[in-house]
């Protein structure tokens, strides 16, 4: 059994801590993923954030448009 890969001491120093949660072969992947890059999890979910492509909108590419509500309309002066 391996060694699990870590930050170096000291490395979060200036970070948030996030608990989110989500279905199991959704962890399961970040983990495969972040083991294969030969990272912590959070390394791993940290590179995949950072290199999420968004549009002009802040929105990934990805994402389904007509599934995104609106902003709701402002309130007419009376």
């Amino acid at each position: 059994m391996g060694k699990t890969p870590r930050r170096a001491r000291g490395a979060a120093l200036n970070m948030a801590q996030v608990n989110y949660k989500v279905p199991v072969d959704c962890k399961a992947k970040l983990e495969y993923v972040s083991n294969q890059l030969g990272v912590s999890a959070a390394e791993g979910l940290e590179l995949i954030l950072t290199h999420l492509e968004l549009d002009e909108h802040g929105l990934p590419a990805w994402a389904d448009r007509d599934r995104i509500p609106e902003a709701l309309p402002m309130a007419q002066a009376s």
